[in-house]
């Protein structure tokens, strides 16, 4: 396995930690407005519907047939949704979809137009983090870059909004690595590690970046302060171990691998733990 397969798995970490904050359909008294006003408006009456003709990528690998018909429902559904709550649970599975069908793109694009006309900071949380997504499973480099740019737009307004989530600071970090400032992104972890010396995805993140510099002394020290204070996080083991095979313990780096095969639940983790243990058995 190299590099890439262990760096991937630090998108997981954000993912999961910003899950939380996403709108999950909570209507106020402004949103309930929306029905009175007619389908896909919102309280001042401004058209709110998303249009797919600037929402499609194109894609390396086409929908099938029985794709796009999914596809096409779900956005009949979103659509046809007449409030903002059952607009936004419509984007949802819409997102879920293009993103089961690696179609990371298309997702964050839709997620974007959504809170372009939605001001609310949940959503232009999920915008962020669609495009956050989509710039790291970018294959293309130009395409990486302009998801990467989108992710920072949203994270920034996002930060203009609530300026103290430290999150949010952290994925926004995260989309400077393969610019031509990466400095910038490690200010931000390191100003976020200032605030919350403990703080787990900052110091995973920091971990990632020392692995992509080849400083992998550093990267074992970032991931076993992690498990010092989450042992069950077995993204860091699985870093962890990574870090310690290249700097040749391997003994160290298969006792902290094997431990990720037998106790994580997670199949990328546990698949990424054993393909480096074969490789270490064929050295």
């Amino acid at each position: 396995m190299n590099k890439k397969l262990a760096i991937i798995l630090f998108i997981g970490l954000g993912l999961i930690a910003l899950i939380s904050q996403l709108p999950k359909g909570n209507v106020s008294a402004k949103t309930e407005s929306t029905a009175n006003g007619g389908a896909n408006r919102d309280a001042n009456g401004k058209n709110t519907e998303i249009d797919s003709s600037k929402t499609e990528e194109t894609h390396a690998e086409p929908l099938t047939p029985g794709q796009q018909k999914q596809i096409a429902t779900l956005k009949s559904s979103l659509k046809t949704a007449s409030t903002e709550a059952s607009q936004s649970l419509a984007l949802e599975k819409l997102m879920r979809a293009f993103m089961e069908f690696s179609k990371y793109d298309s997702a964050a694009i839709y997620a974007g137009q959504f809170s372009d006309s939605h001001p609310g900071i949940n959503y232009v949380l999920r915008a962020g983090q669609a495009y956050f997504e989509a710039q790291a499973y970018a294959i293309n480099p130009k395409k990486a870059s302009l998801m990467g740019e989108k992710a920072r737009f949203y994270f920034e307004k996002a930060l203009t909004q609530d300026p103290n989530n430290l999150l949010v600071k952290t994925n926004l970090a995260m989309t400077y690595v393969d610019t031509p400032t990466p400095m910038k992104g490690i200010t931000l972890l390191r100003e976020v590690i200032e605030q919350e010396p403990t703080y787990i995805p900052a110091l995973f993140n920091l971990g990632i970046l020392s692995i992509k510099s080849n400083q992998f002394g550093k990267g074992q020290e970032r991931f076993a302060q992690i498990l010092k204070l989450d042992p069950t996080n077995y993204k860091a083991a699985l870093n962890l171990g990574f870090c310690l095979a290249q700097l040749d313990k391997k003994e160290e780096a298969k006792k902290v691998l094997k431990e990720v095969v037998a106790k994580s639940k997670n199949p990328e983790e546990t698949k990424a733990a054993k393909e480096l243990l074969a490789e270490m058995l064929q050295k």
